[in-house]
């Protein structure tokens, strides 16, 4: 069975032959340990990620294409980077912090427009399609982290709550732009589309309801519609946070997939699984905030299995962490993740 094949019947809710496995994304100081310093010079930060993949034996891979540019300096010698939404941040290479907003002034967000389409790359999805025989997912953003990020956490919630309207009118701007940018991910080849959108914190959603059905859920589900309509594709949504009591929401908006499940937030595998495994296919779960930064390989085994054991019955589930790979990761404890479930993950093992 092909990667493709595999993946593609686990969202289907179908049992492939073992259970999918893959990452959002591989923090590069971890890719280098993974696959040795010499081998990460030798291949570049792109070859270099896909030999990390290879080496853990993934099935998915998704890709990031997103496009930022350095437009200045500060006088401290920092970049000025501008991203494709207008906003401008500084990053001093540890660190990124809003410098130019969005709008000056949130009641001039009527005169706000997204910049040129065409500043749109395709670089690492083309190298995937080109290089790999995985499944490829290409990541647009949301209505609710691409506007705050733009804004700042603090203007953002704010504004949410005085200017509604407003806020709502640029997070429908980005969405358009970003469905556009969809569409050209799938005219080179993307195997579906993922859609990035941290919608809470680990006590639950950022905003009231009320607010989110104005400024968030109309946008994911509108993003959702026009992505299928111009091609039958899946469409996963990724939120770390509690968002149990979100979940008929996020059914309702029409994803296919959710990926995250974050444990430490009370993400219950078992209980997601029971109430919500026959409409999504879930992704990750597998602790970040201890058991693959702090804990040891036969910890990480031993959840591994349990997961597998609750999710993996009837498809519907592909094993991942609740997030990425980043830097503080042990490369034991991510060995260990993917050596268990390459062994353990077979359907009808028993």
């Amino acid at each position: 069975m092909t990667k493709k094949e595999r993946v593609a019947l686990a969202i289907n809710h179908k049992e492939p032959d073992k259970v999918p496995k893959g990452e959002i994304a591989i923090d590069g100081s971890l890719t280098k340990k993974l696959i040795g310093a010499d081998r990460y010079d030798q291949l570049g930060p792109l070859g270099s990620e896909l030999a990390a993949r290879e080496l853990l034996n993934m099935d998915i891979a998704f890709v990031n294409d997103f496009p930022i540019k350095v437009v200045g300096q500060t006088d401290e010698g920092y970049d000025i980077i501008q991203g494709p939404f207008g906003n401008q941040m500084v990053d001093n290479g540890k660190s990124s912090h809003n410098y130019k907003p969005l709008v000056d002034d949130i009641e001039d967000a009527d005169n706000y427009h997204v910049p040129d389409m065409n500043w749109c790359p395709t670089d690492k999805l083309d190298f995937y399609k080109e290089n790999s025989d995985m499944y490829v997912v290409a990541q647009i953003g949301g209505p609710a982290s691409n506007v705050y990020l733009c804004m700042g956490m603090e203007d953002y919630m704010v504004y949410s709550l005085t200017n509604t309207k407003e806020v709502g009118i640029i997070a429908e701007r980005i969405m358009e732009y970003e469905v556009k940018r969809a569409k050209k991910f799938l005219d080179h080849g993307a195997d579906a589309i993922l859609i990035a959108d941290d919608i809470a914190f680990n006590s639950g959603p950022f905003l009231p309801p009320a607010i989110m059905d104005q400024i968030v859920y109309p946008y994911l589900k509108w993003a959702v519609k026009e992505i299928k309509k111009y091609k039958d594709v899946p469409v996963f949504m990724h939120t770390d946070g509690y968002v149990y009591d979100v979940m008929d929401k996020i059914v309702e908006c029409g994803f296919d997939g959710l990926q995250s499940l974050q444990p430490s937030s009370g993400m219950d595998i078992a209980k997601i699984k029971a109430n919500y495994g026959k409409d999504l296919c879930l992704m990750g779960n597998i602790d970040l905030d201890y058991l693959l930064t702090f804990g040891s390989p036969q910890e990480v085994e031993d959840e591994v299995k349990r997961v597998i054991d609750i999710a993996a019955p009837g498809g519907g589930f592909i094993l991942s962490s609740c997030n990425i790979l980043v830097d503080i990761v042990k490369p034991e404890n991510v060995l260990a993740m993917y050596n268990c479930a390459e062994k353990y993950g077979v359907y009808g093992r028993r």
